[in-house]
């Protein structure tokens, strides 16, 4: 059978567990668009703007497929650079497929001085840019050796995790591909070079340790380890913490889970067993800027390997796969105590896991309002009684804190963006997510994060997503404020900064301007844990609920860092 260039890209994402593509359409990716709707077992998303597009393709490419997106050269691939970045940067297998200009139009531009559609002059801007936010990025001008070269680029993007840009002129899409592999046949490649240091290494820390814990990251989830992983944690009885990046790749139930290490910024006691154990064995983790206390205090007795790098505090050992050091480490025998008490929370509810703060949760001390604790309260208390699970997507916000410690009995249904930290991100990715999973989603963002991808809303209604969407409503960029200056938290009457302050949004109306779906405002615990129940009950459209709290609450963890 002959395949087009697009019917070839459309057969290659399929073999890759890739269902759907995100993207805004446009005259360079129509006829790409074209072939993704006559095949029957694809669906193009229409998103409302490219940023959206990009997030979406991203959430998707974190459930284990490749995620893809595909919108106008120049002014749509530029404006969704932002979503490829986290993509980048939380290492998501993801691919955008971009239609770009022919040779006649780069001919006339050089000749005449006369700027194709979307073009800033200036040569080859998209791929320019893509490059520097990829893994690897590639123009198929030609249709000699484009089948491989695009081959290469996806295989890419699965074996290390990552992003990838493919650019294909306009005028080539139709055009017959030519000879190919019928399957995307592949070997995910193993370093082991590393692996006898770094597994030596291990055993040593193990046989002196008194209290050893091990870090479960990400790269577990991208690359299909978590079995592995927890053959190791099992076989050693080792407390177990994952990372907020990776909540839920285990689930909490396990008798060795012990927590989510969200932010070296929470003193909590989650945080305390992780920084004072005299060996953390971390397999897959991305430290960000919230981890960097943790890391630089551990020094060697931090041991890690994570896409392709293994370190001993600052040493470097061999390049080592993270399967490679798994095999080995599976070799091991029995090096730690079994009779050691594990600080586990499997069995706890979000409240039980509060009690370290020994501040009352459900009311906040706020003359009983609601605010960040009792919005966490009702939801936790809302996910122990359904059936059947929620994919929880939490936005970047101070709502990052307290998130952490929602209970999430079932496996792979969270996201978050804590490396890249993106506010706005959680909304549109939990599109993506949705349909890589099917889980209804359940969307946790601050006001100022929802503000910027408001319009995603409206793709929830036209693609009848169910998700339930609680936007904490204190009219302002608090964590900018809590970063900037904490001072006004502190202080009674002491005014905001004026550059954090947002316009007051009645979220409860948006139904009436995207026609379709519900709108809620609620002020306290009570009445937030009705309305999760109430859009519960609805599972055929989409509900926005404004949780209104005062402008000055703070997480309880927020709060013990400011000594209030």
């Amino acid at each position: 059978m002959s395949y087009t260039v697009a019917e070839f890209i459309t057969l290659r994402l399929k073999q890759l567990g890739c269902y759907h593509v995100f993207g805004v359409p446009g005259t360079s990716c129509s006829d790409f668009i074209d072939s993704l709707v006559a095949d029957p077992d694809m669906q193009f998303v229409n998103t409302v703007n490219e940023l959206e597009a990009g997030y979406a393709a991203d959430g998707y490419g974190r459930q284990g497929a490749i995620g893809a997106v595909s919108v106008a050269y120049g002014v749509g691939t530029l404006s969704m650079a932002n979503g490829i970045a986290s993509a980048l940067t939380e290492r998501v297998p993801l691919a955008v497929i971009n239609g770009g200009p022919t040779d006649k139009d780069l001919r006339l531009e050089a000749e005449y001085d006369v700027l194709f559609s979307h073009s800033t002059g200036f040569g080859k801007t998209d791929l320019k840019v893509f490059r520097k936010l990829t893994l690897g990025a590639a123009e198929i001008r030609t249709l000699e050796g484009a089948a491989d070269r695009i081959d290469r680029l996806l295989i890419m993007a699965i074996e290390r995790s990552g992003p990838v840009y493919i650019e294909i002129p306009q005028d080539l899409w139709k055009q017959p591909i030519g000879h190919f592999s019928p399957n995307l046949a592949y070997s995910p490649k193993r370093f082991k070079r590393g692996a006898r240091p770094f597994t030596q290494a291990v055993a040593d820390k193990l046989a002196q340790a008194s209290n050893p814990v091990v870090l479960l990251g990400a790269e577990l989830v991208r690359f299909g380890l978590i079995d592995e992983a927890m053959r190791f944690v099992e076989a050693q009885n080792l407390p177990f913490y994952t990372t907020l990046l990776s909540k839920s790749l285990v689930s909490e139930s396990h008798p060795l889970f012990c927590g989510v290490y969200d932010s070296d910024l929470a003193p909590s006691t989650v945080t305390q067993g992780v920084e004072s154990s005299d060996c953390v064995i971390a397999l897959g983790c991305l430290f960000g800027i919230d981890h960097r206390y943790m890391v630089t205090s551990l020094g060697d007795k931090l041991l890690r390997v994570a896409f392709n790098k293994a370190m001993i505090g600052t040493e470097v050992l061999p390049k080592l796969s993270l399967g490679a050091s798994l095999e080995s480490l599976n070799q091991l025998p029995e090096l730690t105590r079994t009779d050691r008490q594990i600080p586990t929370v499997a069995g706890q509810t979000y409240q039980d896991r509060r009690a370290q703060w020994q501040s009352k949760l459900g009311d906040d001390p706020y003359n009983g309002t609601l605010g960040h604790d009792g919005i966490f309260a009702a939801i936790g208390d809302f996910l122990t009684e359904q059936p059947d699970p929620y994919y929880i997507s939490l936005d970047t916000c101070l709502a990052s804190f307290p998130g952490a410690d929602i209970p999430v009995l079932d496996t792979q249904c969270f996201l978050s963006n804590p490396i890249w930290l993106s506010i706005g991100q959680g909304t549109p990715a939990a599109i993506g997510a949705y349909f890589a999973t099917g889980k209804r989603p359940l969307i946790v963002t601050g006001d100022g994060g929802f503000q910027m991808v408001s319009q995603a809303f409206s793709s929830f209604v036209q693609n009848q997503i169910p998700g339930i969407i609680v936007i904490i409503d204190n009219g302002s960029y608090a964590i900018e404020q809590f970063l900037i200056d904490g001072t006004f938290f502190t202080e009674p009457n002491k005014a905001p900064l004026d550059y954090v302050m947002l316009n007051g949004w009645k979220y409860e109306n948006m139904p009436h301007v995207y026609n379709g779906g519900i709108g809620l405002r609620v002020t306290s615990y009570d009445d937030l844990l009705g309305a999760l129940h109430h859009a519960h009950a609805r599972p055929d459209q989409p509900c926005v609920i404004a949780a209104q709290i005062p402008m000055k609450d703070l997480p309880a963890e927020n709060r013990a860092f400011l000594g209030i």
